[in-house]
């Protein structure tokens, strides 16, 4: 009797300390393409909560073959912005479940000129003067030719899967307000790890969803191409 009685015993135990589903991730998946089919790669950028609030969260790389996963830390409401160089970037409010996987599908269709585009004219990563030994700031040129930036002026470090908007280099009114062109700025906690360019990675948009080229190590910025279908 007494053993049934620990069998009981451990079994309640075990359930409430490891209720049923709560090592199970919380995910999204997808893969990006074109509208024929070819994949793209890029990358995959999350807001938390509603769409084209700016709160940037997670992100994570597109690879060659078009497809990318992140995991979170918790569902609900997410915006979700898909870049590709050449492509009008895609936003997308998804919402995910707790526990379970989200698998997405992304097509982009070919930026039809590159005229329209917002330009990245040069980054740099310079040592604080504030705070320093403790902190890189991240400095990013940025010109739009018709006027109307928006708020994704975006820095993404893969090491750590985390999205940044940089601060422009004047108050704006609304996230909905036109942009300056000029000098965004992010500030880097590098009190513990130097910063290391090679994971970083730039993106621009402007309101009409026209974008730059995704920007890689050495962050050289190219003039744009016009993608062919």
């Amino acid at each position: 009797m007494m053993q049934t009685v620990v069998s009981v015993s451990l079994t309640l135990w075990l359930a409430l300390a490891f209720p049923s589903g709560a090592d199970a991730a919380t995910v999204i998946t997808g893969i990006v393409r074109t509208e024929s089919g070819q994949p793209l790669p890029g990358l995959a950028l999350l807001e938390k909560g509603e769409l084209h609030n700016n709160r940037w969260d997670h992100g994570t790389l597109v690879d060659a073959s078009g497809r990318f996963r992140m995991e979170l830390a918790e569902g609900g409401q997410y915006g979700l912005h898909v870049y590709s160089s050449g492509y009008i970037y895609k936003p997308n409010a998804v919402k995910v479940e707790t526990g379970k996987t989200l698998d997405l599908e992304v097509v982009l269709v070919p930026e039809p000129t590159r005229a329209n585009d917002p330009v990245i004219k040069r980054v740099e990563f310079v040592p604080s003067e504030t705070r320093k030994g403790m902190a890189t700031i991240i400095k990013m040129e940025v010109a739009d030719p018709n006027g109307d930036l928006g708020p994704q002026v975006l820095a993404f470090n893969a090491a750590t899967g985390r999205t940044f908007a940089m601060t422009p280099p004047r108050w704006v009114w609304s996230l909905k307000s036109n942009y300056p062109d000029g000098v965004y700025q992010l500030e880097v906690d590098t009190s513990k790890a130097p910063a290391d360019p090679r994971a970083w990675r730039f993106v621009v948009a402007d309101h009409k969803c026209n974008t730059t080229d995704v920007l890689s190590f050495p962050h050289e910025p190219k003039p744009p191409q016009v993608i062919r279908p």
